[in-house]
């Protein structure tokens, strides 16, 4: 593993935590949770991230767009299960961030996914700069 690369099935790389309820509606055919619910755990974990963090209003005309989501799917996961999401910053760049996320459920990590996210204005479709102490902010997660 090189120097930039982390470790994101280690709880002990995620300082930032979000708990998630693994619902019946999460889970496939076989009694297992359904691949998508990893990815819809992930954009609750992030959004959790801004809000708590940065005390990010959602509605704002200048927002996050997801760019590029890669998640790797590890091993299942069967109900009932508690889930736990760890989030971190891997990446601050000029008007976007790239988040990494750890899932885990009581036998261990489960997924990890690979998130950027530009801040853009959403009326002329361009991207924003970060300020400061946004960056300030997420260097703290890194």
């Amino acid at each position: 593993m090189s120097e930039d690369q982390v470790n994101l099935t280690d709880r002990a790389n995620f300082k930032f935590w979000t708990p998630e309820i693994f619902r019946f509606a999460d889970m496939d055919a076989l009694n297992h949770l359904n691949n998508i619910a990893s990815a819809v755990y992930c954009e609750t974990a992030r959004a959790d991230f801004f809000v708590k963090n940065l005390g990010h209003d959602f509605s704002a005309k200048v927002n996050w767009l997801l760019a590029n989501i890669n998640v790797s799917y590890l091993a299942p996961v069967h109900y009932p299960n508690e889930i736990e999401i760890g989030t971190r910053v891997k990446r601050i760049g000029n008007s976007s961030v790239t988040l990494q996320q750890g899932l885990f459920c009581q036998q261990g990590c489960f997924s990890t996914a690979e998130t950027i996210l530009v801040f853009a204005n959403l009326e002329t479709g361009k991207s924003t700069p970060l300020s400061d102490d946004v960056k300030e902010i997420f260097a703290k997660y890194n």
